[in-house]
């Protein structure tokens, strides 16, 4: 293992986002599984705040290769948190009552009931993954098969996400556009935790 702690801690944040894939992964679909029932919807907040920890890994790990288009990916992955915390933890009765007693309350609850925020939420994420894996694709830190089926992945869940956003009646969340995803971030995801990045000495 190298001795350079910068690099020794790039290899670190790079575990951190694989664990991170797998945790925010099954927290997702175990909630969605579950969403008529009382786990149902902690899952999917612990599947937002779990988000935080991945997206600082992925930027931690990508950082040297382009800082400044790592920050723009982090700071979409920490949007698409932000709002699909908001979203779920509405729906908890408790949070929608003390919500409603300020005005500044109320438009939260209102921009969380949009019928369009899980669609607009996951738009977001896809931008943000788009340029993690581009960044992969550049950096040559992971096989850039794994690097390009990511960016693959996220421009199809994209190109859903959008055509939902401008024409409702088209589902975004339907599985066929994100079957690619599911594969790119769990083969990533194993790949980060077993081997991190592939990072000179």
């Amino acid at each position: 293992m190298s001795a350079n702690p910068a690099i020794q801690s790039q290899r670190a944040w790079a575990r951190i986002a694989g664990l991170m894939y797998w945790i925010v992964l099954a927290a997702d679909l175990a909630g969605m599984q579950l969403h008529s029932t009382a786990m149902g919807r902690p899952l999917m907040l612990a599947g937002s705040l779990f988000t935080v920890p991945l997206a600082l890994g992925l930027y931690h790990a990508v950082r040297p290769v382009q800082a400044a288009l790592a920050a723009s990916a982090l700071l979409f992955r920490l949007l698409e948190a932000a709002l699909g915390s908001m979203s779920t933890a509405a729906g908890f009765v408790v949070v929608r009552t003390r919500l409603a007693d300020s005005s500044l309350g109320a438009f939260l609850l209102h921009i969380a009931h949009w019928n369009n925020t899980t669609a607009f939420s996951a738009f977001v994420f896809t931008i943000g993954s788009t340029i993690f894996f581009y960044l992969f694709v550049k950096s040559g830190y992971i096989p850039r098969v794994l690097a390009w089926w990511g960016v693959f992945a996220s421009v199809v869940a994209m190109a859903a996400c959008l055509v939902h956003l401008l024409r409702p009646s088209i589902p975004a969340m339907t599985m066929y556009p994100w079957i690619p995803m599911l594969l790119a971030e769990t083969s990533t995801g194993l790949w980060l935790l077993i081997k991190s990045v592939n990072v000179a000495d």
